[in-house]
């Protein structure tokens, strides 16, 4: 049966014991109802995972042993960053989710001429706590990034080190992602995809891409909506490098 791991802040880790306090403390001992005894997996959102035993539960914090120790549990060889455009409501939600899941490294909501979505302080807050959330859920131990909103314009100038800097738009020169990406002879691959309002990019934004050196790529014959165009994106990118066999 699959267990969700649980999640250590890393300045919680002293020597060989793992100290679980506020939120994931609660979710442990009084909704998982672990006890002194119980082997627990917990992971640091930075890349290493623990096997531990709890050794003693207090009020306000629980204790565990280190038994183990692994690095990278869960993780793809591919560093993929997902620049995807604000959506309404909970749909920007449901992209940080399933990408997470599917193995994304970092997520940066876009503001582009057609968005009709902004990103307050306190969505960002949210946002992180769910990328945490779906790291545990997923058997990850590598907590995406949930970087800062910007400007398109800001955005096309990044990923100059990257294998595949590739912009999603339905269009006569456009490629299908097949003709571009292939399962690589190395270890690691850098990607940078961006995805687009449902409204899609104005001509010009996507010129502007496409000089800065983005490969135009359509996603195929049907129109599909914001949410659904950033993880069918991933996914196809994903499954190209080899990450889902």
């Amino acid at each position: 049966m699959h267990e969700d791991f649980f999640y250590i802040d890393p300045s919680k880790v002293q020597q060989e014991e793992l100290i679980f306090q506020l939120e994931e403390f609660h979710h442990m001992i009084h909704v998982m109802r672990k006890k002194k005894g119980d082997r627990i997996r917990a992971v640091d959102g930075q890349g290493i995972a623990y096997e531990a035993e709890i050794t003693a539960v207090f009020p306000l914090e629980a204790r565990a042993k280190v038994l183990d120790i692994r690095r990278r549990v869960g993780e793809p060889n591919v560093d993929v960053t997902l620049i995807q455009s604000v959506l309404k409501g909970s749909r920007f939600e449901w992209v940080i989710e399933k990408a997470t899941e599917l193995g994304v490294r970092r997520i940066i909501p876009m503001l582009s001429d057609r968005s009709v979505a902004n990103a307050p302080p306190a969505k960002m807050i949210r946002w992180n706590r769910l990328a945490l959330s779906a790291m545990k859920q997923c058997g990850r131990s590598v907590k995406p990034e949930i970087a800062p909103p910007a400007d398109l314009d800001k955005l096309v100038v990044l990923g100059t080190d990257c294998d595949y800097r590739l912009i999603a738009h339905p269009a006569e020169d456009s490629l299908p992602l097949r003709k571009v990406v292939s399962i690589p002879d190395r270890k690691t691959v850098k990607a940078i995809l961006i995805v687009g309002p449902e409204g899609g990019f104005t001509d010009a934004e996507v010129s502007m891409a496409k000089e800065q050196g983005f490969q135009a790529i359509h996603l195929g014959p049907r129109r599909l909506r914001g949410e659904t165009a950033g993880i069918v994106f991933l996914s196809h990118l994903m499954a190209s490098l080899g990450e889902l066999e």
